[in-house]
């Protein structure tokens, strides 16, 4: 027990920590993805190393060194944490407060050690100034965090709570400590709070694992719908795809036999949209398709469903519609693109579509026979001269 709680003992155990913390993190950050901030963390580990071995060769090398400098590093070992968090959550990272404070640290030593050797200011000093700065780590990693983020940003906030709690009671403990002549030399409770700033700051670096992989599966969460998003919906217009579109009326159909309602089914033309392109080009007719699209969502419920069926031709599902519904439906779309005007360049481009309409009821036709009726139907108000509705019954 004595072994554990001497802190010389315990100064070799933090340098040997910090280096294998270091190791094992700069492998991870050369060799796996991680997000900027990570490098902060990992070179973090350099200067808390090197100082706490400076600290162990007291009474070795000058107190310049093994004071000044020590301390020194383990500060900016504080700076980078909070650096590497504010820029992994992509903030401004700068922070003059903290360089302020590195500049007062380093004055309030040299006066500690050369005008006026005083152990317990420096402990206080130092864990004070360090307590400031993990606590805005604490801070940052607690507010505003995406909740699939919430776990492992609040895991790794809690070690900086808790290592700020640890460095408040090394303030309290050193300024009622008696006059240290060195500060090896400090009481039982003194050392068990230095052993715990060995351990925690493993559980810190183990919550920026767990927040680099959190924020990498959320990323490839957001990339699979995405992509699932991309391949249900059409680039141009927005509609759903023909095969989200199928796919969505298989599922509607078979509610619909569950519960007995009929639907409608409308299949959409744009007419003479090629002698549109030929006139006006084909940036204008993506414009006029995606005028189109937007102008028929305005008619249409939530429920309903409209996908880009090829081309210029649309299909639209209306779930539990009859054919009076329907048919007012349609003949609403139908005026609605008639009212439209596309502008291009300084002229006004207008047109119409034809619509052919069909209905499904619950146990009388299937699915591809009311696509077939519905196709007619399209072709037949095509025949009958355009821009009208002609309903397959």
């Amino acid at each position: 027990m004595n072994l554990i709680l001497d802190n010389l003992t315990q100064t070799v155990v933090q340098v040997a920590v910090s280096s294998i913390l270091c190791v094992v993190m700069g492998i991870a950050w050369l060799t796996q993805k991680t997000y900027p901030g990570f490098g902060r963390w990992t070179v973090s580990k350099i200067p808390h190393a090197l100082g706490w071995l400076l600290i162990g060769l007291r009474g070795l090398i000058p107190d310049w060194a093994s004071v000044f400098v020590a301390n020194g590093l383990l500060f900016a070992t504080a700076l980078l944490l909070y650096e590497g968090i504010r820029q992994f959550r992509a903030k401004p990272h700068r922070s003059r407060l903290h360089y302020g404070l590195m500049i007062v640290l380093l004055g309030a030593f040299g006066y500690f050690v050369w005008v006026n050797p005083n152990v317990n200011a420096r402990l206080l000093i130092i864990s004070g100034f360090t307590a400031l700065v993990v606590g805005r780590c604490a801070f940052n990693l607690s507010v505003g965090v995406p909740r699939e983020l919430r776990s492992s940003f609040w895991f790794t906030a809690a070690m900086f709570g808790l290592y700020d709690l640890v460095l408040l009671l090394r303030v309290v403990t050193a300024a009622t400590l008696p006059a240290l002549a060195n500060p090896f030399n400090a009481d039982a409770w003194q050392s068990v709070l230095f052993l715990t700033t060995i351990v925690i700051p493993i559980g810190w670096t183990f919550g920026f694992f767990m927040m680099t992989n959190d924020r990498l599966t959320s990323e490839l969460r957001k990339a699979e719908q995405e992509m699932r998003e991309m391949a249900a919906t059409d680039f141009l217009t927005g509609a759903l795809s023909r095969r989200a579109f199928i796919d969505s009326c298989q599922h509607e159909v078979e509610r619909a036999r569950r519960n007995g309602q009929a639907m409608a089914l409308l299949v959409v033309d744009v007419d003479q949209f090629k002698m549109f392109n030929d006139t006006f080009g084909h940036p204008a007719g993506d414009k006029l398709l995606c005028q189109i699209v937007a102008a028929c969502r305005t008619s249409l419920r939530a429920s309903d469903l409209l996908g880009r069926w090829g081309g210029d031709e649309f299909a639209i599902l209306l779930p539990d519609t009859g054919l009076d519904g329907g048919m007012q439906v349609a003949e609403k779309l139908r005026r609605t693109v008639l009212e439209l005007t596309v502008l291009v360049d300084a002229a006004q481009a207008h047109a119409a579509i034809s619509v052919g309409g069909a209905l499904w009821m619950a146990g009388e036709k299937d699915w591809e026979t009311v696509m077939r009726h519905a196709d007619i139907a399209l072709y037949q108000a095509k025949q009958h001269g355009r821009n009208c509705v002609v309903w397959n019954t």
